[in-house]
């Protein structure tokens, strides 16, 4: 086993713990229906809309935020943000949206252009507010 496998194994145990553990940020965010999961093939592909900011999460793997990308990846410590806990928390909840039957590739596209170019996807919103807009059948 690499060290790097190692560094991904202890850091995906520590998300599962984080996430039994169910509070601060990672919670609200889960419990405020923040994360929304995208893309289920070829890989699981999920956005966390921040207050500030919204992320491209792989669950266990990567985040798009700096506190990843600098700290983790720069190997300054192996805690991880908490847009990765809030979606363990959301996958063990079952609260979360679940969009990836219904959004097409050139939409996919989209959405994480827009997330990682701008740190703001305005097209999920827009999917999202039309969807809360339906009438109930």
């Amino acid at each position: 086993m690499s060290h790097n496998d190692n560094r991904l194994g202890e850091l995906r145990e520590r998300i599962r713990k984080l996430g039994e553990e169910a509070h601060g940020d990672a919670a609200a965010t889960a419990g405020e229906m923040r994360a929304i999961r995208v893309s289920v093939q070829p890989v699981e592909l999920w956005i966390v809309m921040g207050r500030g900011a919204d992320y491209v999460v792989i669950p266990g793997t990567y985040c798009s935020c700096p506190h990843f990308t600098i700290r983790v990846v720069g190997r300054e410590t192996n805690e991880p943000c908490y847009h990765l806990v809030a979606v363990e928390i959301a996958k063990r909840s079952r609260r979360f949206h679940d969009l990836s039957a219904s959004i097409d590739g050139d939409k996919l596209i989209d959405i994480l252009l827009e997330t990682l170019l701008e740190n703001r996807t305005r097209t999920l919103r827009r999917i999202l507010y039309q969807s809360r807009r339906r009438p109930r059948s």
